[in-house]
C-alpha cells in the first residue's frame, strides 16, 4: 500500500534503497449528525429505492486497488456490500491516483471543476491518501540531510494541514448532507524486511503509521465524519504484527492491501453506518 510503486521508482532513479511507509490509525469514535441516506444498520437491509448512490473515491494508490489482483479493491467492494445492504443501485466515481499527494489533491478540490463537480454529487465520498506525501521524507533521509524520524516531522505537519483542508473543502462542495469516510494505512514493514531496506527501522514504519492515523481520525472526528482503523485491524494492538503472514498484505505487490485485506477494509467501513456530515 501508500504508493509503494512510485516510492520503488524514486529510489532506483537515485540508485539507492526506498524506505517503507507505515500507514495506519485508531478509530475514531462515531460522530453525531443527520443523514440525507438511510442509516447503515450492520446485517440488516433499508427499503428498496430506485436512487443511485453516488460514491466518489479521493486519494493516492491507498484508493486505487493496488495490491488486489482483481482491481476492484476496497472502494469497489465497499460499493458493493452497500448495493447489498441498501438493496439500491450504488455508482463509483474513482479519482484516486497513483503518485498524488494530499497537497496536490487539495488543490484538486479547489481549483478543477471536473473534481469540484463529482465531489458536489456525491452521496458517499472516501479518502484514501497519505503514502505518497511521505516521498519527500524519503528523499531527506536518502540524502542524510535528517535521521530518522525527523526526516518526516515537518512532512507530516503539512499532511496534517492538508487533511484537515481536504475535509472542509469537500464538505463545502455539498449543498447536501454528505456522508465522508477516510482509512488510515497499515504497517506495511512487519513481514516485509527482505524487500524494505534495513535502514527502514520499526521505530520510523511505526511512527509513519501511528502519525498519520492521529492525523486523520482526529480530523475526521473533529468534522462529523469516520475513520477505519487499518493499523490495528492489520497489524493487531500493537501496529506492529505481521500483516502479510495472515495474508492481509500482499508481498509480491509491495506493499499494498491484498484482496483479503482491501475487502476486511470494506466490511469495516460499512459498519460505519451513513451518518453524514452537514454543509
Amino acid at each position: 500500500m501508500c504508493d509503494w510503486l512510485r516510492r520503488l521508482g524514486i529510489v532506483v532513479l537515485a540508485a539507492t534503497a526506498w524506505t517503507a511507509t507505515a500507514c495506519g490509525g485508531s478509530s475514531a469514535p462515531p460522530s453525531g449528525g443527520s443523514s440525507a441516506t438511510p442509516q447503515l444498520a450492520t446485517g440488516s437491509a433499508s427499503a428498496s429505492s430506485s436512487a443511485v448512490l453516488n460514491i466518489v473515491a479521493l486519494g493516492d494508490s491507498d484508493a486505487t486497488g493496488s495490491g488486489d489482483p482483481t482491481g476492484v479493491g476496497w472502494v469497489g467492494y465497499y460499493s458493493r456490500s452497500l448495493q447489498q445492504k441498501l438493496n439500491e443501485q450504488t455508482g463509483v466515481t474513482n479519482l484516486a491516483v497513483d503518485g498524488k499527494t494530499s497537497d496536490e489533491l487539495l488543490s484538486e478540490l479547489r481549483s478543477d471543476p471536473t473534481t469540484q463537480q463529482d465531489v458536489a454529487d456525491a452521496d458517499v465520498v472516501l479518502i484514501g491518501i497519505g503514502g505518497a506525501d511521505l516521498n519527500a521524507g524519503d528523499a531527506h533521509l536518502q540524502a542524510g540531510t535528517c535521521k530518522g524520524k525527523d526526516c518526516y516531522v515537518p512532512v507530516l505537519r503539512a499532511f496534517g494541514r492538508n487533511f484537515d483542508a481536504i475535509v472542509t473543502q469537500v464538505a463545502a462542495l455539498r449543498h447536501a448532507p454528505t456522508v465522508i469516510r477516510a482509512i488510515t494505512l497499515p504497517n506495511a514493514l512487519p513481514g516485509a524486511e527482505s524487500v524494505i531496506p534495513p535502514f527502514v527501522t520499526p521505530e520510523i514504519a511505526l511512527y509513519q503509521a501511528a502519525t498519520e492515523t492521529r492525523i486523520i481520525c482526529q480530523t475526521m472526528e473533529k468534522y462529523g465524519g469516520r475513520c477505519v482503523d487499518v493499523l490495528h485491524a492489520f497489524n493487531g494492538p500493537s501496529g506492529s504484527g505481521d500483516a502479510y503472514k495472515t495474508g492481509l498484505m500482499n508481498l509480491q505487490d509491495c506493499c499494498y492491501a491484498s484482496a483479503k485485506g482491501q475487502e476486511l477494509i470494506a466490511r469495516l467501513l460499512v459498519k460505519t453506518g451513513l451518518t453524514s456530515i452537514e454543509p
